[in-house]
């Protein structure tokens, strides 16, 4: 088999973990992309900006914009004017949206779990740091 370039190797990567991550959400109806929006949310002290939550997922506002208005409509999130600034908005997760996150988590952490059962914590603990330090990199 011929050898991936990294970034070919990364968005392969990428897209197996989304077609395997499917079945863990699919009882939910929420697709993975939607779940890290949900978890982010699930990570903050309260109301967050769409800007602010696009900048964390590396996503443009636009794509937040709708990914936020599908989770509106699954009851999931919910949006609110910023009173600071009256062209912005704020997002927070729902009572239904934060209960699906309580109970889709743990499922969640045992998928990542597996994931790493093969190659052994230290190489994805060591990944884990090689990503950031790439994204980091990127990023400036």
């Amino acid at each position: 088999m011929a050898e991936r370039d990294l970034v070919t190797g990364v968005l392969q990567l990428a897209n197996l973990f989304i077609r395997r991550l499917g079945p863990v959400f699919e009882k939910a109806k929420v697709t993975p992309q939607q779940w890290t929006v949900l978890a982010a949310l699930a990570n903050e002290e309260g109301a967050v900006t769409l800007v602010t939550l696009a900048r964390r997922l590396m996503v443009t506002k636009q794509n937040m914009t709708g990914m936020i208005a599908r989770l509106e409509q699954l009851g999931l999130a919910e949006r609110q004017e910023d009173p600071s600034d009256l062209r912005s908005s704020r997002v927070t997760l729902t009572r239904r949206g934060r209960t699906l996150v309580d109970k889709l988590r743990p499922a969640y952490d045992q998928w990542l779990e597996s994931v790493g059962r093969e190659i052994g914590e230290r190489d994805v603990q060591a990944l884990t740091r090689t990503v950031e330090k790439l994204i980091a990199q990127l990023e400036a």
